[in-house]
């Protein structure tokens, strides 16, 4: 979405058809400061998502070096920062070359791997200026005594991983810090109760049903604030629900909170689906699935919401269904999409570069704990065999992090991250400790918890 269509309410009249592209320059004309700092916050908040758009390549240099050399820019890792910089140049390299020395000293060369700084040195080869520094980084990294000063301490983003099916890590949030590499658990987080779902909704992480430590079913809603790790309270749920799963969906200005299936406080499979309103905060049933289901996963991909697999009664008998269930706003309806090549519950699915991707959980008849990994391609509605996890898990969280698909927990710490390259799956940082059960979601760097 264009920056000027995000902050149209407060643009001048006279700069109305302005984007990305000349936002920034034009709203320093008008001399609205709180304004130019609003449009700088959204870009650097954005910049991950902004900088493939055609926007950002029509930047001016001024504009992409003030916004690289920021320190609240929020990036996945200091390579992406390079790789930026590498497309903007690409763009028009006949006249952007002569700027390519000062967007460099935006790049931390202290974080980047030896590989990649390598890399730098054959694109920036005929920039003298660019060429010392890299190949000096480059010997003193290889001496493990690099120590950069004069680049930017680079924000990047964090992992959170929330919930559990037992209390003790429910009451716990595991943090991925994604510049040092590094998990950090958050004890005592304050809720006393498991098993429930939750989602990002801008700054805060909103925690949805479960159930106490008595087993009694909640319809309770709260969410921690990620600016000041506050906690407090949202209206309830019309109906009480654990083992459910929850999506946001985003819209415009605002963003809805989907709650669908789960268990009831009576042990019932329930089909129904509740939407919160982000303006309104009000919860309201809507359009009920097709089939009841307990231990599905649910992940929005192409403004649509799909429930894959899930614990199913059919004809009286238990099974893990191989069942995709499609949600479409615009109609409220829901219907059915092609099955999955395995059934299965307590699996994980997560949006990848336009395809969802679905793995692990369990297969009920005959009991078996699932290595398989599966994509779904919405426009032609086919499913793919994907490359197995590394060993059979239940109750992990798929997440994208770092353009990378990761594989976490499953009554374990292990973490596997999948190599594109090399088409396989491999060790990554452990969890803290044992999680299963939980979600992950990928949150700003700044955030307090």
């Amino acid at each position: 979405m264009e920056l000027a269509n995000r902050l149209e309410v407060k643009i001048p009249p006279q700069f109305k058809t302005v984007n990305i592209s000349n936002c920034l320059e034009v709203l320093k004309l008008s001399g609205d400061f709180e304004l130019i700092k609003e449009a700088m916050d959204l870009t650097l908040n954005n910049f991950e998502t902004l900088h493939k758009t055609q926007d950002f390549l029509n930047l001016s240099a001024s504009n992409v070096i003030e916004i690289l050399k920021s320190d609240d820019l929020i990036m996945s890792s200091e390579e992406d920062i390079f790789n930026a910089v590498k497309l903007w140049v690409n763009h028009d390299n006949a006249n952007r070359k002569y700027d390519l020395a000062k967007l460099m000293e935006s790049v931390s060369l202290s974080l980047l791997s030896t590989e990649f700084l390598l890399e730098l040195l054959m694109f920036c080869h005929s920039c003298a200026e660019c060429v010392t520094p890299i190949k000096q980084a480059i010997k003193d990294k290889n001496n493990r005594s690099f120590v950069q000063i004069k680049t930017p301490s680079r924000k990047t983003k964090k992992i959170a991983l929330v919930g559990a099916s037992y209390l003790d890590m429910a009451n716990t949030i595991d943090i991925f810090d994604g510049l040092k590499k590094s998990w950090t658990l958050c004890k005592n987080i304050g809720f006393n109760k498991s098993n429930f779902a939750s989602v990002l909704v801008g700054n805060w992480i909103v925690i949805i049903g479960g159930w106490n430590s008595s087993y009694e079913t909640l319809t309770s809603v709260e969410y921690i604030d990620l600016k000041n790790s506050q906690k407090l309270k949202l209206k309830p749920l019309n109906q009480a629900r654990y083992n459910l799963s929850a999506v946001t969906f985003r819209r415009d200005s605002s963003a809805d909170v989907y709650a669908i299936g789960g268990d009831n406080d009576i042990g019932e499979t329930l089909s129904s689906v509740e939407r919160w309103n982000s303006k309104t905060g009000d919860w309201e049933i809507i359009a009920s699935l097709l089939v009841a289901v307990i231990g599905h996963s649910a992940t929005v991909i192409d403004d649509k919401i799909f429930v894959t697999g899930g614990r199913i009664f059919e004809n009286g008998n238990e099974t893990s269904t191989n069942k995709v269930q499609m949600y479409s706003v615009e109609t409220n309806s829901w219907t059915y999409r092609a099955q999955m090549i395995q059934g299965r519950r307590s699996h994980s699915s997560v949006a990848f570069k336009g395809k969802l991707y679905v793995g692990g959980g369990i297969f009920w008849e005959p009991y078996k704990i699932l290595d398989s990994v599966e994509h779904y391609d919405p426009n032609a509605n086919v499913w793919t065999a994907f490359t197995k996890l590394p060993k059979p898990a239940y109750g992990i969280s798929l997440c994208c992090f770092q353009d990378k698909i990761l594989s976490m927990g499953g009554f374990s710490s292990d973490v596997w991250e999948y190599d594109e390259t090399g088409k396989s799956w491999k060790a990554s940082t452990s969890l803290s400790e044992g999680r299963a059960h939980f979600n992950a979601h990928v949150i700003p760097y700044h955030s307090i918890i």
